[in-house]
């Protein structure tokens, strides 16, 4: 008694004890698939006494990976459709704008039945901790840790300072700021010379004529001030006071007063004797 000689499955390989023309009773066929493929159905048959083979002959079928999931910080794109993810299958992971991609960028279908890597996942992007400029302030929106797409920093100086450039920075998508982080600058008042007449000693603050820079002005002897003794550069720029000026004392304008009227009286004098001689 013979069996009838099997067929070889799709994808897959037989190998049997006899050859096809000697498959009697007792014989036995082994089957296995091609990589990629899975046997559904016993691996082994055997002829029996009666011509027939034990058991239904199996087949291979494609190995299937499981659908993949994914945040809502992102999506997979893969080239065939979530039901059909057999061997060699290839899904691509992309992440959300503001964030980026922490693992593989795309994984395949390998032949037991799984993927090829653990999935990635998707991290906020951050931004790098702003440091305080120096006479400066910084308030930001969230901690140091947490300065996410869309997190916010403003700045402010101190009394006496002002703010050179923009006075709120924003944490962009990419995970950079977009604009180049402020300075405080020192206030400057416009510098002061001495009055007609007088003197100006200035104690200046941290640089010359800038914020609480004193000025104490004095005139001259015969001259008096007229104005503040003293100014300050205020936290604005600006001067607290007016420039003094310096005017003549009245002890000053009585002498001046007689030394005209006797330069006059001197002058007369002398035209007469002049006049006199040359009459003679």
């Amino acid at each position: 008694v013979t069996c009838h000689a099997l067929e070889v499955p799709a994808h897959g390989i037989v190998n049997c004890s006899h050859s096809s023309e000697e498959l009697t009773w007792g014989a036995t066929c082994k089957f296995s698939c091609e990589e990629g493929f899975a046997l559904t159905g016993p691996a082994v048959l055997q002829c029996g006494s009666s011509g027939a083979w034990d058991k239904q002959q199996p087949a291979c079928a494609a190995v299937t990976c499981e659908a993949i999931t994914w945040p809502e910080e992102g999506f997979v794109s893969c080239e065939q459709a979530s039901t059909d993810l057999t061997y060699r299958s290839l899904c691509h992971f992309h992440c959300n704008k503001g964030y980026v991609l922490q693992g593989p960028s795309s994984v395949h279908c390998v032949a037991q039945n799984q993927w090829s890597n653990q999935f990635p996942k998707c991290k906020a992007v951050t931004c790098a901790a702003l440091e305080k400029p120096a006479h400066g302030i910084v308030n930001c929106s969230h901690s140091s840790e947490e300065l996410t797409w869309g997190a916010s920093c403003k700045f402010s100086c101190e009394e006496g300072f002002a703010l050179t450039g923009q006075s709120v920075l924003q944490c962009g998508f990419s995970g950079a700021w977009d604009k180049q982080q402020p300075a405080c600058a020192v206030v400057q008042c416009e510098p002061l010379n001495s009055p007609e007449n007088g003197f100006v000693d200035c104690i200046h603050g941290t640089g010359s004529f800038t914020y609480s820079t004193a000025c104490h002005f004095s005139c001259a002897e015969g001259w008096r001030l007229n104005g503040s003794h003293v100014l300050e550069c205020d936290h604005s720029g600006n001067w607290n006071a007016s420039l003094p000026t310096c005017e003549a004392s009245e002890q000053g304008t009585y002498l001046s007063v007689g030394i005209a009227a006797t330069s006059a009286s001197l002058l007369s004098t002398a035209s007469f004797l002049l006049w006199l001689a040359r009459r003679f």
